[in-house]
């Protein structure tokens, strides 16, 4: 280990040496192959599986969705990770299975 290495964790050393470039380049990567598969999610999930109606009917609910998972991918992917957790992980009304 080099001893200009800020971090303690010898095999993590060489991420964190050059200001952490390779991590964030990492997480970056991670972060947008996450919302495009909950993009693609969206996009294939029938308008009845949305556990609340954003609108009347939940006709536009997959639009929506979709236009948020998109415009956050400039603000940390927090679209998709909202997306993740509030329709995706929801639990099904009713004792549904699904």
């Amino acid at each position: 280990m080099s001893s200009s290495c800020r971090f303690p964790l010898w095999p993590m050393g060489h991420f964190f040496e050059a200001g952490g470039a390779a991590l964030a380049f990492a997480a970056a990567v991670a972060g947008v192959v996450f919302s495009i598969v909950m993009l693609i999610d969206c996009l294939k999930r029938p308008v009845s599986k949305f556990p609340h109606p954003l609108t009347k009917g939940g006709e536009y609910d997959r639009l929506i969705w979709a236009l948020v998972i998109v415009a956050s991918l400039w603000f940390y992917f927090l679209g998709a990770i909202v997306y993740f957790f509030a329709v995706r992980q929801a639990k099904p009304e009713g004792g549904e299975s699904q």
